[in-house]
This record gives structure tokens, sequence and C-alpha cells, in this order.
């Protein structure tokens, strides 16, 4: 029966067309004219469908191409966005102010928290003595029921002017100061309902030294719960900045911010005068709390934050902390001209309308099993290891010393076959907070912070931040020197992170790297 339907034609000499002859093959015999017009509409269709696919893999394999991958273990990518996408990080930095906000009364908050355990345990805050003058916020205060809010908050305000150093004495005092920061509480909420939904992590005191290794645990460990977003902070913000952007929605999210900023306002005075306090500050150093050490740190501008005019700066986005959940995606693409490190690589016509894609898959232990799919197709690693906890210890795991861990970390990441062609990039990062921490003495004059009992082969040497930092550059080293490919280089840099100014140069160098050890071998320049 098919021999009848499809009876074979000669195929036309002609035709220079493969498929015309296999046309003139396959053609029904009692085939329509319409029925072979529709036919080859088909046919036309599936080859121009056929080669949009081709064309569209070819473009995704062109962008694949031209994209810089990163990998970063740790939260850099806001200091690269700054150098070279400056464009896109201005638009960002009101939608900032919320971020920053909660971190300021996170750290209030946590600080009134820690101040009353003190006092429910049966602590004392110091009392003043000859050489400690009353504080101007107590020696107004005879007790909670002979005083006036009123009153309280005009001692709090001549207290930043007045030269004593003072103390909160008194229960009562804390109690009175406590009720009238406790809006806070609800500012602290509001934000992070404007943020994103949140989740908790434990904060751990520093870790004990190497002596006592064997100890478990290493300190007892203090629940701080912090708000973290389940998602990229970007899109954090990118979804404050819709909510801004739609009618009803865009009054309630500004009625909200308006009303936290009117209370951070009203509170001013009472938080600079808990913060200066320096019985407050004994009871944060017996607790082994550094405020200033903390992510997120804005207690020394409390005045400038809670101004009716403020804008958030680029340092400002650079201290703040929006702790994230799971791998976070973030791409931007390189502008023209906006600063210094940029206009030099403009000069060079390499890198100005290039997207970057850097994926922070953070350090949590607890994380670590979701970052091999992101090994693929990466041209670089940056790994940050913060040299300033070397007397800390991990939130997972408090028997585990935070910089040993980068080690481990560090020694996993060497040994990876998936990595071998890639470029290596370490930040030795946190300079700052380490050469505050070394410099640090005890009441009785020997140092607060001893890096040899902590880490016994830094023997004698100078606690000075240079030869810190080069001890743990060569313990870095030293792990690379024993995996699988010893003669691998590595690019290692000492970085303060938050000093933009002071890592454009070193964030130049990273640029110029990976351009140069890879995508010039994919021939994209």
């Amino acid at each position: 029966m098919m021999a009848a339907i499809l009876q074979p034609r000669p195929p036309a000499m002609t035709n220079n067309n493969p498929l015309a002859a296999w046309d003139a093959v396959v053609s029904p015999v009692d085939e329509t004219p319409e029925q072979r017009r529709a036919r080859e509409e088909a046919r036309r269709t599936s080859a121009r469908i056929d080669e949009e696919l081709k064309a569209a893999h070819r473009a995704a394999a062109k962008k694949r191409k031209e994209q810089v991958k990163v990998l970063v273990l740790g939260q850099s990518e806001s200091d690269f966005q700054l150098a070279y996408a400056y464009q896109a990080w201005a638009d960002d930095l009101l939608s900032w102010r919320p971020v920053i906000f909660l971190n300021l009364v996170r750290s209030i908050n946590k600080i009134l928290h820690i101040v009353a355990n003190e006092l429910d345990v049966g602590d004392q805050l110091p009392t003043p003595t000859h050489s400690q003058p009353p504080s101007p916020l107590t020696s107004h205060v005879s007790s909670s029921s002979r005083i006036s809010l009123s009153e309280l908050a005009e001692a709090s305000r001549r207290r930043k002017a007045s030269s004593g150093s003072g103390v909160l004495a008194a229960r009562d005092d804390l109690k009175l100061l406590s009720m009238r920061l406790s809006p806070l509480v609800h500012v602290q909420r509001d934000l992070e309902v404007q943020v994103g939904a949140g989740s908790t992590e434990v904060v751990l005191a520093p870790s004990a030294p190497a002596a006592d290794a064997d100890a478990t645990p290493f300190l007892r460990a203090r629940a701080n719960p912090e708000f973290a977003v389940r998602t990229s902070w970007i899109d954090a913000l990118a979804r404050l900045r819709t909510r801004a952007s739609l009618g009803g929605e865009r009054r309630v999210s500004e009625r909200r911010l308006a009303e936290a900023m009117g209370i951070l306002a009203g509170c001013a005075a009472d938080m600079e005068a808990l913060w200066g306090d320096a019985g407050v500050r004994a009871v944060l150093a017996r607790r082994g709390v550094r405020m200033e050490d903390e992510g997120g740190f804005f207690l020394d501008d409390i005045a400038r934050l809670a101004s009716p005019r403020y804008e958030p700066t680029d340092k400002d986005v650079l201290r703040a902390r929006l702790r994230t959940v799971g791998v976070q995606e973030y791409a931007f693409t390189m502008e023209r001209g906006q600063n210094d490190v940029l206009r030099a690589a403009d000069r060079q016509g390499q890198e100005v309308g290039r997207q970057w894609i850097m994926y922070d898959v953070g350090g949590a232990r607890t994380t670590r099993e979701k970052w091999y799919p992101y090994f693929d197709d990466i041209h670089a690693i940056i790994f940050l290891a913060p040299l300033s906890c070397f007397d800390e210890v991990l939130a997972e795991d408090p028997r585990v010393n935070r910089v040993r861990d980068s080690l481990l970390l560090w020694a996993g990441i060497c040994a990876s076959e998936l990595l071998k062609d890639v470029q290596f990039v370490l930040f030795l990062n946190k300079c700052d907070i380490l050469s505050r921490k070394l410099k640090e003495r005890t009441a009785d004059g020997a140092r607060a912070h001893r890096v040899k009992d902590y880490f016994p082969a830094f023997g004698d040497a100078k606690q000075e931040t240079k030869a810190v930092g080069e001890f743990f550059r060569r313990e870095f080293k030293a792990v690379m020197k024993m995996s699988k490919f010893p003669d691998k280089t590595i690019y290692a840099h000492m970085v303060t992170v938050t000093e933009h100014k002071s890592t454009a140069a070193t964030l130049r160098t990273v640029r110029d790297g990976i351009v140069r050890d890879h995508l010039e071998r994919a021939l994209i320049i």
C-alpha cells in the first residue's frame, strides 16, 4: 500500500538542494498544492526554529565566554561594585537606610540586654570613686519615684558635654533609661519586617588559648539572635525599592521609615548616654563583648544617623551588616569612568561593559556542601580569611578556632581537582581590627591578646600587624605547598575591606590577574 502512495520520482538534477531531491522521493503522488504548501511551510518553520536554537546556543556560549565568574568565600562583592559599577551602587544607597538603622538599633538593644542580665545575676555596676566623677545621668537621679522623664532626658543630653566618665550606679537608673529606649525594640521588629524574614545565629565569646585546647567547650556560648535574610542582600534591597514604587505600599513604607527615624531622633541622646557610660563599657568588657569589632558598628555615629537629613555614605554601606543565608549570586556590569580605578581600566579598553558574576557562598560549615556546583566554569576564587579572629571560635563549633578553621577550609580548596586551573586570591582581612586588638593591654600592662597563646608557632615574634600578617600568609602558603599543586601561584593581600580607598588598588590587582590568567586564554581581550 505504501508503495502505491509514495511513488519514487526522478530527482530534479538541476536543483542543487539535496532536500529537494529527497522531497521529490517522499512526496505523496496525490498531494494537493495546498498540502504541499503546508508541508513546505512546516519544514521551513522547523528549519527556522533549529537555526534560532543554534543562534541562541552560540550567543549563550559567547556570553558565558565573556562573563567573569568569581567564587567569593566571604562578603567582598560590595567593594567590587563600588569600584567598578558605581552608578548601580549609588542607586542603592538610600535603600540601605533601613539596614543601617537596623544595625544601630540591634547594637543598642544588645547592650541593654547584656547590662540587664548583669544586674539580674547580682553583679553590680562600678560605683563612683574619687578618680571617677559621678555621671551627669546618675547624679540627677535619686530614685525612679522622684525624677521625671524630662529631667532624665536633660541629664543625658548634658552627659556628652561633661568631662566626667561616670557610671550607671543604680538599678533604678538603668530601668529608667531602658524604659526610654524601649521603643527601639519595636523599631527593630519593624525594620526586620521591611527587610525580610529572619533567622538567628549563635555568637560566642573569644576562644581559649591553645594551652586549653582540650577543654570542651572553650567558653560558654551566649545566644544572640541575629536578623538574617534568606535571600541575596541585593534582592532584599530590590524588594524595598519595589515596595517604594507601588502607590499605597510606597506610602506605607515611607511612613514606617519616617516613624523609625523619628524614634531614633528622639532616643539619640539616651543612646549616646548608654554607649558613652564607663560603667556600661565595664560590663561589656567583663562579658568579653567588643561592639567596635562587630559588623554593623555605628554606635560612634548615633547623632549623624539620627538626623532627619541622614543619607548613607559609601563607607556606611561598606560597614553595614545584612546577614544572608545560603548561596548568593550577584551580577553587575562594568561602567565607564566613574572613579580613578575604573578610568584606568577604561583607558585600556578592557573591562567597560563586561559582566561580572560573583557567587558568595559564605563560610558557615552548614553551607559548604552547597559550594561544589559553583566550582565549575569559574575564573577565580577570592578567599577571605579574617585575621582579627585569631582568638575566637566558630559559632557552629566552639572547639574550633576561627583562623584554624579558615586554614582547614583553605586546605580543602587547595586539594580540589576542579580548581587546579582557577586563580586563587587570598585576602587576609580585617587588619584594622587586628591592629587594635594587638595593641590592647590589661590593667597590669600585659598584652590582652597574644598570638602565640593560640598559635604557638608564632613564638616571640613582634606583636605587630605586619608581622602577624606575614606569619599567617606563610601559614596559608604552606598549606598550598603541601597540596597536589605546590607550584600554584597565590595572590595574597592584607586588606581592610570596609576602607574602600585602601582596597581599590588591591581589587584592581585582582581584576587584572583574573583577566590576564584566564580571560585572555579564552580570547576575550
